[in-house]
């Protein structure tokens, strides 16, 4: 089964530097959430995914990988 991860350099070039906090604010999302995502712990969806590339000059296919897990 595949699954969507964050592309972290991507996350990171976004982020710019700025607290954690002050960037799940700008794009939307709850900073758990963000932080969850971040660590691998869960998935980014498509509210997650829809914020960020509304409100941040970045392409989904730069933002989020497919994954293909090897247990199917």
């Amino acid at each position: 089964m595949a699954r969507l991860t964050i592309n972290q350099e991507t996350l990171e070039r976004l982020r710019a530097g700025q607290p954690w906090g002050v960037f799940a604010e700008q794009i939307g999302v709850d900073s758990g959430t963000l932080s969850r995502i971040r660590h691998g712990l869960s998935q980014p969806g498509p509210s997650f995914i829809a914020n960020a590339v509304t409100r941040l000059p970045v392409r989904m296919d730069d933002l989020v990988t497919v994954v293909e897990d090897d247990a199917a």
